[in-house]
């Protein structure tokens, strides 16, 4: 039995050694090749997976592939060693590849910048009511959170000693009988009512009248909307700039996008804007960028972007997650298929056949994308055939052909 397992243990060590001999890297030992009247060393590869070298045709132990013959340092089918990072291309090796090339041209592009976002209060209709001075709360005319003012609505009311005591003043100089000081003391004594304790002209007429004064001061509603908070109960003492309410108009809200740093050089104030909403599938809503905030958030690395929406129906409610994309207005722009661009190493580039069955790379500066196509700024002229499929194994075979240490950046 031990025999039996040391003669199956060495046949497999023989099969392990011929397969290596069979597909040793050409770096490893370049002799094992066939050497070429030119200088080369002829091997063979698979398009598909380049790291895969041999010395005889046969199949890719990978995909099953058939092994192309490639020349090392030579000539092959005619055509000269690449240069500069160039890539020679048989056709045989264009048809394995599935390698097919585009025109780049100038096209309408329009392009957008999808970003997401959320649903704020527009904060000029936001309003917050504060007590004027120290006191307590003797009735709350609104009660909850949520509640639907008009301009105007008393809200609540506040005993307020320092306001009896602004009414005894007022009544002191009503009365007084000096008068070169008299006009001038009642104006300031009703100014300092109404300014200090919001007391309306008509309730200190009503007070020039009856000479009743009241104990506590009602502060109404600044502006039509929606209590958004209420921080206070009936019976609380209060110090004078406590928040009482919270007031905000949700018939107008805003929409704060965070587009990503690298897309923000796109955006325009005046761009078209197109929101959608989870909670209202199939609604588009249309805006236009109001406002593009000047400081990039160091935490997200993305720009702030607003834009206002009408909201009669309140259907827009603060907090709610949206998506945006802005759109821009056609214009004629070069570019190419976005799978012509790659972004494998520090810049994007494309290949571009510079003569049949010769590709070259060139860096480019990409911009927007739309649909299809990726618009060109920089590294291409109009008429340059790029490789619009393929380009990925085109990539990997300049770098198995480049020097050791070389190869593109």
């Amino acid at each position: 039995m031990k025999r039996t397992y040391v003669v199956m243990a060495l046949l497999l060590l023989v099969a392990l050694v011929l397969f290596v001999l069979y597909l040793r890297p050409s770096g490893t030992n370049k002799a094992a090749g066939t050497a070429l009247q030119g200088g080369g060393v002829e091997y063979y590869t698979c398009p598909m997976h380049p790291s895969v070298i041999a010395y005889k045709p046969g199949p890719c132990p990978i995909c099953g592939m058939t092994l192309v013959k490639k020349v090392s340092g030579g000539h092959t089918g005619g055509h000269e060693a690449p240069q500069g990072g160039e890539v020679a291309v048989t056709q045989d090796q264009r048809v394995q590849a599935n390698i097919s090339t585009s025109a780049a041209s100038l096209i309408p592009f329009s392009g957008s910048v999808s970003a997401s976002g959320v649903v704020a209060y527009a904060e000029p209709s936001q309003s917050i009511v504060a007590a004027r001075g120290r006191g307590r709360i003797e009735h709350m005319f609104v009660d909850r959170t949520g509640a639907v003012v008009r301009r105007g609505d008393p809200l609540l009311s506040i005993y307020s000693p320092e306001l009896i005591g602004a009414e005894e003043e007022y009544l002191i100089a009503l009365g007084s009988v000096d008068d070169a000081t008299r006009s001038q003391l009642i104006a300031a004594s009703r100014k300092r009512l109404a300014e200090r304790f919001g007391i309306t002209e008509a309730q200190i007429n009503r007070l020039e009248r009856e000479r009743e004064m009241q104990s506590s001061a009602t502060y109404s509603s600044p502006i039509a909307g929606t209590v958004i908070r209420k921080p206070v109960v009936q019976g609380q003492y209060v110090e004078e700039g406590t928040t009482l309410f919270e007031l905000a108009d949700l018939s107008r809200v805003w929409v704060v996008a965070s587009v990503p740093e690298q897309d923000i050089r796109s955006v325009r104030n005046g761009d078209t804007v197109e929101v959608t909403l989870d909670a209202y599938p199939g609604v588009l809503f249309k805006s236009r960028v109001g406002f593009i905030e000047p400081v990039l958030d160091a935490d997200s690395r993305t720009v702030r972007v607003r834009t206002e929406l009408a909201n009669p129906e309140g259907k827009l409610k603060p907090n709610m997650y949206a998506r945006i994309a802005l759109k821009r207005a056609p214009r004629e722009a070069l570019a190419v298929p976005t799978s012509a661009v790659l972004f494998t190493g520090r810049h994007p580039r494309v290949w571009v056949e510079s003569e049949p069955g010769r590709f070259a790379p060139h860096v480019v500066s990409v911009g927007l994308t739309s649909g299809a196509f990726t618009e060109i700024l920089s590294g291409l002229n109009e008429g340059d055939m790029v490789a619009s499929t393929g380009g990925f194994l085109i990539d990997s075979e300049s770098q198995l052909e480049a020097p050791a240490g070389g190869g593109h950046p």
